[in-house]
């Protein structure tokens, strides 16, 4: 499987060149090609982790500095053979506000693309983090902890590469995946602080970390929300793969729901294929082989079971007497075949 290395791109290499009386562009090659690694951060990390058939997607700033050494280095590595392109950050630039405000989400949002594109084409990725702004690097490291890839970058002390393995622990997505509707809202276009804090309020005091109020009155996902809000979308995107079966007596319960109903349990179908629904899942009094799910976030409720690979949907149900009925009696194996189950379509 090959490896696409996305790497930021800072403005080391024309500094570097500068500073040896090199300003030209066909100077600068040249002085890429006499010693690559002293020439630029960006390749001084990009050499110790590629190997052969990897390709480098480089993420440069919305400036003509970044641009212009994201086309050299893409220049000499095009001539080393090695399949890259470049990919500008619309935002990210040197005006604090615009960066703040624009710059940096837009970079996480960009970043977390090429990420599921490279999932999508079944090729593991780096970040190389070494080269941009400095925030650009905090930001990138907190991308990769919550896609689960590593994160690359030169130790500046010690000129070594330090790398951030994929976290082997998941990251909790249940307020966004059970509030997606104001995320996507959110996220659509600028809205008034005063609306975005009256539909929030009722999430409580752990989004305010996803949130950033802007000096003209408008609040925003901030870049850390970006991210969250990213990888939630490429975790509902990879969990579509996952198969769910219906019993018979859920397949006759979900044929005979009312269209808006129907979207109800649809929605939280979608959620029971995310890594995470164990968590989000009850083993009640009564025992049995089924769990419910979910527990305590919406009135629709499914009885389900996990095997090879597969969810099992015993039962669609509603919080309220049959629901607290069949917590107290179980759902079990051995009352639905495993042949009866068919798959669920969506």
């Amino acid at each position: 499987m090959s490896t696409v290395i996305l790497t930021t791109v800072g403005t080391s290499l024309l500094a570097n060149a500068r500073r040896e009386g090199w300003v030209q562009d066909k100077e600068i090659l040249a002085f890429l090609e006499r010693d690559p690694k002293k020439a630029s951060a960006e390749m001084n990390a990009l050499l110790r982790i590629w190997q052969k058939d990897d390709e480098v997607v480089w993420l440069h700033s919305d400036t003509e500095e970044g641009a212009r050494a994201a086309a050299l280095l893409e220049r000499f590595w095009q001539q080393q053979g090695v399949p890259c392109r470049r990919v500008r950050i619309a935002g990210l630039a040197y005006e604090a506000q615009g960066f703040a405000d624009y710059g940096l989400k837009n970079f996480v949002r960009t970043l977390a693309g090429e990420v599921r594109k490279a999932a999508r084409e079944q090729k593991k990725v780096i970040i190389n983090a070494t080269g941009g702004f400095k925030a650009e690097i905090a930001y990138a490291t907190a991308l990769g902890l919550v896609f689960k890839v590593p994160v690359c970058y030169i130790h500046e002390m010690f000129q070594e590469i330090v790398t951030l393995p994929p976290s082997p622990f998941g990251w909790d997505n249940t307020l966004i995946a059970w509030n997606e509707g104001f995320f996507d809202w959110i996220d659509a276009e600028l809205r008034p602080t005063a609306e975005v804090r009256s539909r929030a309020a009722r999430m409580g005091e752990e989004v305010e970390v996803l949130l950033e109020d802007t000096p003209d009155g408008y609040t925003m996902l901030s870049p850390l929300g970006q991210a969250y809000y990213e990888a939630f979308k490429a975790q509902l995107e990879q969990a579509q793969s996952v198969p769910i079966y219906f019993s018979p007596k859920a397949r006759r319960t979900w044929e005979g729901l009312e269209p808006a109903v129907k979207e109800r349990y649809r929605r939280v179908l979608e959620r029971l294929r995310l890594p995470n629904r164990t968590s989000q899942s009850e083993f009640k009094s009564g025992g049995g082989d089924a769990l419910g799910f979910p527990k305590g976030q919406v009135d629709e409720r499914v009885f389900y079971a996990e095997k090879e690979g597969g969810l099992y949907v015993f039962a669609l149900t509603h919080h309220g007497a049959e629901y607290d009925r069949l917590c107290r009696e179980g759902l079990y194996w051995r009352d639905h075949p495993l042949h009866e189950f068919t798959p669920w379509e969506g």
